[in-house]
């Protein structure tokens, strides 16, 4: 049986095994950069899956945003094409516009303590393997 780590972090005390603990110490802003379904996966059987989860879904978010405010500025670009300025900006772009900003600072705020929280849980993963006597982070790691 692979030799187990119990340490504290910001999300509580954990219990995971030194091949998890360096994943998440190491390898796993790389792996979510890469795909994000092997990042949940692996931090669901670890049983993180919430904090992955969660992560996803605020990325996924920020992609629709950006969607939208494509629209957006696909719809203003027509409107000023065709002639029509003032009312229809004012009636249909700028409320959109409201609405988005609002999405996307909100977003942003959510993705922040995402990102905020991961790189919490990664530190801790990293204090508890610099713990272990001789031990030595893989080579990827130390660059």
């Amino acid at each position: 049986m692979p030799m187990k780590l119990e340490f504290e972090t910001p999300e509580g005390r954990l219990s995971l095994r030194v091949d998890d603990v360096q994943f998440v110490a190491y390898d796993a802003a790389e792996t979510s950069m890469r795909s994000m379904y092997t990042f949940v996966e692996r931090m669901r059987d670890m049983g993180l899956g919430g904090l992955a989860e969660t992560h996803a879904r605020l990325l996924a978010q920020n992609r629709v945003n950006v969607m939208e405010l494509r629209e957006a500025h696909d719809d203003a670009q027509t409107l000023l094409a065709c002639g029509a300025v003032g009312d229809a900006m004012d009636d249909t772009i700028l409320p959109r516009l409201a609405i988005l900003r609002e999405n996307i600072g909100e977003t942003h705020r959510q993705m922040r303590a995402s990102v905020d929280r991961l790189a919490a849980l990664s530190a801790a993963c990293h204090r508890a393997l610099s713990q272990i006597p001789g031990y030595r982070p893989p080579k990827s790691a130390r660059g």
